[in-house]
């Protein structure tokens, strides 16, 4: 389902996590998760909460609160424990 570029005159929707830290539940903050792009804002959706579970399940430090989609997120690309 994944586009492999961008429609013409136009950017694809990213996959945005909010998170905290597990420990504390504090510091939280947003990352996009890397290489996952959508044409369409349904697709997106549809896919975000799987893969903010996925990405989470790896990156343990984190507590996953939340999920969105957005184009050209200004979010800094998910760090990978």
């Amino acid at each position: 389902m994944r586009a492999a570029k961008p429609p013409e005159g136009g950017r694809m929707f990213e996959i945005i996590v909010m998170v905290c830290l597990a420990a504390t539940g504090e510091q939280c903050t947003e990352f996009k998760l890397p290489d996952k792009e959508y044409r369409d804002a349904v697709s997106c959706i549809r896919d975000s909460h799987g893969e903010g579970a996925a990405w989470q399940s790896q990156n343990t430090k984190y507590a996953l609160v939340g999920t969105r989609c957005a184009k050209g997120a200004k979010a800094p690309v998910a760090p990978n424990s």
